[in-house]
């Protein structure tokens, strides 16, 4: 009975310890994983910051008026006016001055009679 027990204890330590070489093993991965993520997220970032560089530099306006200066032929480019915008008419109007309703309210009767917190 004792040998039957011992196999049985032998066999669950066993299986105790592949458990727990997958798990190590699986976690060796998973930290591979992550580490290749975070290089992969850093490189990611340094592009961006390339493209930002090289974006700020395409804008610049000395070069940009050189290049309408030299394409301005083809493109017949013109000053934008306000009218191209919007019309006059499109604009709302200038909203009402109100009257204050109670002028003893430290924000001018605007908000009613509610009491302020002081």
């Amino acid at each position: 009975m004792t040998r039957y027990l011992n196999l049985v204890f032998v066999l669950v330590v066993l299986i105790a310890a592949g458990t727990v070489f997958d798990m190590k093993h699986a976690a060796e991965l998973s930290a591979e994983e992550v580490a290749a993520l975070k290089r992969q997220i850093a490189e990611e970032r340094e592009q961006i910051q390339l493209l930002k560089a090289e974006w700020s530099l395409l804008n610049r306006p000395d070069r940009l008026q050189g290049l309408v200066e030299r394409y301005n032929a083809y493109l017949e480019l013109e000053p934008l006016t306000a009218e191209q915008i919007t019309l006059l008419e499109d604009l709302p109007v200038k909203p009402v001055d109100l009257e204050p309703v109670n002028s003893d309210s430290p924000l001018g009767g605007y908000a009613g009679d509610v009491p302020s917190i002081q």
